[in-house]
């Protein structure tokens, strides 16, 4: 016990073991902390291996592009052949024809024309006539034929004209004032006088009815007019025109009603047959127009109008738009495809052939560059660009395809199908980044606002240079005619040699 006491106080003893635990510690706090390292540096390897295959994975397949930010989204063979709807339709091209012709929307067959507004130069047949359905508030005038009934002295009973100064005879007591009174008020007064007279035994019982009514003055006012071109018209007998222009029917009735009452005692009844002349103007505007080189259709009191394009739904709202304003009623145009050239899609950029061609058996990418004679030695097959129009407006979808690892590697859902319309647009190699080839052949020069082939002029232009002791230059200029307008040269990809 003594000596044990005495070991465990030694001082030199007890320093060996500290020293001893010391090193057993510091060892294993390497260890661990290398093999944290390690896993951490393998962990980073396998992330940056793992980032650079899905960058790699996604450089050899489909991107789709973001054309305002360059932005990249891996996209399948199957998603692209979604874009721009399951059936695509027709998109008008440079020398179809289109049927055309318009009509007044509210002039259709069977339907009430009450409100068709009345335009420039119509033709109106204006009629004026009484109103006898409420006899208690029709006023008498001049020239109405009026019956006197005496229930009780039937004798008495006669018919009288109301004269030119508004004054009828009464059997036995002379002239009385008749105009400007209703059929009773009329009948009270002769009741008042025959009680004067006491010709009558007891209380007259008087009868007083419009037999007929003075035709001649609302025949003289009711005429045949035309609308004149400030919109008024002039009735005989009127103090003041009538501006029916851009009234319906039955608001100019209404017109012409208020008008007419401040001349005649009673409100007329007015009724009014129309034959617009707004029927010749879109007769002449009917036809089959052809899509102009410009990609614009040119129909009588519209000017050109926008079409290459267009499907034919699309091409209705735009012939709608620019009618808005040829009259006041609303005009519906209607649009048929007469002749079809058929299907195009058009190739740019470093191939040997830059054109239009005809969208025959559905060619996919790679086939179309085979169509335009194949690549330049500068052409960069791991960018190739797709252009497709975008059906709910606004730019349109931009493909980047990846066509080297099409053929080298045999990556075939990079090579997918074309639709109508595609621009194909192969870049050159010094454009690498996407966002400086957006910026470049989209932003600047193609200012996509609805869809694609509405607002650009495409003209794809080769130009080769050789020079030696002399310069001998050729070029060949492909007018895309799709009727875009606004831009010239876009796409003009230019190969120097010199030797």
């Amino acid at each position: 016990m003594v000596r044990y006491l005495q070991c465990s106080r030694d001082p030199v003893k007890k320093a060996g073991k500290r020293s001893a635990w010391a090193r057993v510690s510091f060892f294993a706090a390497a260890l661990a902390l290398g093999l944290w390292a390690f896993g951490a540096v393998a962990a980073e390897k396998t992330d940056s291996h793992e980032k650079a295959e899905s960058a790699k994975a996604k450089s050899d397949g489909i991107i789709l592009l973001d054309p305002q930010t360059g932005k990249e989204t891996s996209i399948t063979a199957e998603e692209v052949a979604k874009l721009g709807g399951e059936k695509p339709p027709y998109l008008l091209q440079v020398g179809d024809g289109v049927g055309v012709s318009f009509r007044i929307a509210t002039l259709r067959e069977n339907q009430p024309q009450w409100d068709y507004k009345l335009e420039i130069g119509d033709q109106m047949e204006v009629r004026l006539s009484a109103d006898m359905r409420n006899d208690r508030e029709y006023l008498i005038d001049a020239g109405d034929v009026i019956d006197i009934g005496f229930l009780d002295n039937w004798e008495l009973s006669v018919t009288r004209t109301v004269r030119s100064d508004g004054r009828i005879t009464a059997p036995e007591i002379g002239d009385v004032e008749a105009a400007g009174k209703t059929p009773s008020q009329l009948r009270d007064a002769l009741k008042g006088l025959f009680d004067k007279t006491g010709i009558l035994q007891g209380e007259p019982r008087i009868t007083v009815n419009v037999n007929f009514t003075n035709l001649d003055r609302f025949e003289n006012m009711s005429r045949q007019v035309a609308v004149r071109a400030d919109g008024a018209i002039r009735l005989p007998g009127f103090g003041a025109d009538v501006r029916v222009g851009g009234l319906t029917v039955g608001q100019a009735c209404d017109a012409l009603k208020t008008e007419a009452s401040k001349v005649l005692r009673n409100p007329p009844v007015v009724s009014i047959n129309v034959t617009p002349a707004i029927n010749q103007t879109l007769a002449e505007m009917r036809g089959v127009a052809t899509v102009q080189p410009d990609g614009k259709i040119s129909i009588p009191s519209l000017g050109p109008i926008q079409a290459a394009g267009y499907d034919v739904e699309e091409l209705k709202l735009e012939l709608t738009k620019a009618s808005a304003g040829l009259c006041f009623n609303p005009i519906e145009p209607i649009a048929t495809l007469a002749r079809a050239t058929g299907s195009r899609f058009y190739v740019g950029g470093e191939v040997r052939m830059p054109g239009v061609y005809p969208l025959d058996a559905s060619p996919t990418v790679l086939q179309a560059l085979l169509i335009a004679q194949g690549l330049t030695k500068e052409a960069r097959m791991k960018s190739v660009v797709v252009m497709r129009r975008n059906p709910q407006g606004g730019k349109p979808f931009l493909l980047k395809t990846n066509l080297r690892k099409a053929v080298s590697k045999g990556y075939t859902q990079n090579d997918f199908q074309l639709r109508s319309f595609d621009i194909v647009f192969v870049p050159i190699k010094n454009i690498v980044a996407v966002d400086r080839f957006v910026d470049e052949y989209i932003n600047q020069v193609v200012p996509f606002d609805n869809s694609l082939g509405i607002n650009a002029n495409y003209f794809m232009n080769t130009q080769k240079s050789i020079t030696k002791s002399t310069v001998d230059s050729t070029s060949r200029n492909f007018n895309f005619n799709t009727g875009f307008s606004g831009t010239n040269d876009v796409f003009t990809p230019t190969t120097t040699i010199t030797k």
